[in-house]
């Protein structure tokens, strides 16, 4: 890692939340943000024999040690009551090293510097209750124009991806603009404008291959490519779904979500909204698989193109299972919507699938848009329906018996009646982190009124994290609408963007949660970073070190501008 990486301000920000999740509602979700994580050298460290410590800032996976002067440092030994370690990785610079270790809070550590000519200096110091979180640096990205603030819908959007490698940051915009950026400079490695002169055209989704060496793009175009640029920005292939599904200016198809598997094989999600085709609302959909060298595997169905929508795929890592949902508002005519649909990832066949009914008498149709998940072993699928409703599936048991069904269902954020007006939070996504079943429900919405909700459902803008057995571990009321999240097998990171009902600006931005830490909630939210601007899409890197935060500006209803559109890079 460069230097410039390493360098941590003095004073950060340190993320504190209620000690039960009963007082972050009492207090209306808001966290309080106090000036902690940075210890400075005193009179109990020993500055006899070399360079003096400065100051430690703790972070997600390590600390930062800062010297008083220049030294040529070789290692660093940490040590508390619990633990003694006789050395610690270390990037260094001539006066800053990062040790990368797993800490404790309110734990005291000693932490021992040695230079090359075996000089030693150390500090004693207590690691703080949440780690700290600054910004390196921002990138500014193209103008344009704010959506009103009052409609999700209307967002500015983007994508942010980091290489396996944690080297590169791949960034797609509202404009169709592509650009890959160096980690460790901020500077842009090369960009291309995929997508241009056309309203409402976009990246509408980044995924690097596992050996980093490439990077597959999906647009939301006339055309609909998917594309496989090298790192050179070379590109090495695409294929567009447009001649499947159809286009005109005002209903664009787009390849909406792509995933891969261990062998390089891509799995897309391809879907057009075509508007009102008399009273109903029609969609169409497809879902394709190319292996790494951009050949068509399969598609499916084969020979048409579903009437329903297709907004979300995932796949074991082995690429045995391909799953998806259907999407619509209206009832559809043949490809039922509220359809999971479970196929062979290597020939694309039908395993099974399942309907969900619709949740009468509110709705006369199911919608599945981003939530339908597997587990990497294959053995379980969640899906959620956008009526509040999320089930699970035994794969491993249908596949045997060879009969769908439920293996379990919950109402999250079903309708409820306030003042005779029925309200509901709607679905959005679903996650799985080492068998942690995790819901995230978004804006509260109405039937009547024009959707207006008059106050917001009780389980609206909040996270709901289950066990494979469908018991509820912990909850999270998030206070603003949630993107689509970024995760590792540690973190899950959250943009957050406007509340519709409580209209508090003073949300935005990403929430951290560290899904390792035992207890609730609570314990489990680790850092956040706040946002003028709505904040629409983030990530995480696979080191853990960097969290990348797509801002987007956002309009008042007096005409006011709130925030820009930029990408912050934070460690």
């Amino acid at each position: 890692m460069k230097w410039k990486i390493l360098i941590v301000l003095l004073i950060l920000t340190v993320i504190t939340a209620g000690c039960t999740e009963k007082s972050q509602e009492s207090e209306n979700s808001k966290i309080a943000q106090v000036s902690e994580g940075v210890q400075s050298g005193d009179e109990s460290g020993n500055s006899e024999a070399g360079a003096p410590i400065d100051s430690i800032v703790f972070s997600r996976t390590g600390a930062m040690i800062t010297l008083k002067e220049e030294a040529d440092i070789s290692q660093v030994k940490i040590s508390s009551a619990n633990n003694s370690t006789e050395s610690i990785d270390i990037e260094k610079t001539e006066k800053q090293v990062f040790a990368a270790f797993d800490w404790e809070p309110d734990t005291q550590y000693k932490f021992e510097v040695i230079t090359g000519d075996g000089a030693k200096s150390d500090l004693e110091v207590y690691a703080p209750e949440k780690p700290a979180l600054k910004e390196e640096y921002a990138i500014t990205l193209e103008d344009v124009t704010p959506g009103p603030i009052d409609k999700t819908s209307a967002n500015v959007e983007g994508v942010t991806k980091f290489s396996p490698d944690s080297k590169y940051l791949a960034i797609g915009t509202n404009g169709g603009s592509l650009k890959l950026i160096e980690l460790a400079t901020g500077k842009k490695v090369w960009e291309k404008q995929l997508v241009e002169g056309i309203a409402d055209a976009r990246i509408a989704d980044i995924e690097f291959s596992e050996d980093g060496k490439s990077l597959i793009v999906g647009e939301e175009s006339p055309d609909a490519f998917i594309y496989c640029f090298d790192l050179n920005g070379t590109e090495i292939w695409k294929y567009g779904a447009g001649q499947d599904l159809g286009s005109d200016l005002d209903h664009l198809p787009a390849m909406k979500k792509i995933k891969l598997d261990s062998e390089g094989n891509i799995y897309v999600a391809a879907s057009r909204a075509c508007g009102y085709i008399g009273e109903k609302y029609k969609y169409l959909g497809k879902v394709y698989s190319f292996d790494s060298k951009g050949n068509l595997r399969w598609k499916f169905p084969e020979s048409e193109s579903m009437d329903s929508g297709v907004t979300w795929i995932d796949n074991t890592p082995d690429g045995k299972y391909a799953v998806f949902g259907t999407t619509c508002f209206a009832k559809a005519d043949k490809w039922k919507d509220g359809t999971v649909h479970v196929l062979d990832g290597t020939t694309g066949k039908e395993y099974w699938n399942y309907s969900i009914p619709p949740l009468e008498p509110f709705f006369d149709y199911s919608a599945i848009w981003y939530s339908t998940q597997i587990t990497p072993d294959g053995a379980n699928i969640i899906t959620m329906t956008s009526d509040g409703r999320a089930f699970l599936f035994d794969n491993s048991k249908i596949m045997e018996t060879g009969v769908p069904e439920v293996k379990w269902e919950t109402n999250i954020s079903t309708p409820i009646l306030v003042s005779g007006v029925p309200i509901y939070g709607s679905s959005n996504y679903a996650y799985i982190i080492n068998n942690t079943l995790i819901f995230s429900i978004g804006s509260t919405f109405s039937k009547d009124k024009n959707n207006d909700a008059p106050i917001e459902h009780p389980n609206g803008n909040s996270l709901f994290a289950y066990d494979t057995g469908g018991n509820l571990l912990w909850k999270w009321r998030l206070d603003g609408y949630a993107g689509e999240c970024a995760l590792n097998d540690r973190y899950l990171v959250i943009p957050i963007a406007q509340n519709l009902v409580t209209e508090d600006r003073n949300v935005h931005g990403v929430y951290v949660f560290d899904i390792s830490k035992s207890g609730g909630s609570n314990s489990k939210l680790v850092q956040v970073y706040n946002t003028k601007g709505i904040t629409v899409a983030a990530d995480v890197s696979p080191d853990g070190k960097y969290i990348a935060a797509l801002e987007a500006p956002a309009r008042l209803d007096d005409g006011t501008v709130l925030g820009e559109y930029k990408v912050h890079v934070l460690t």
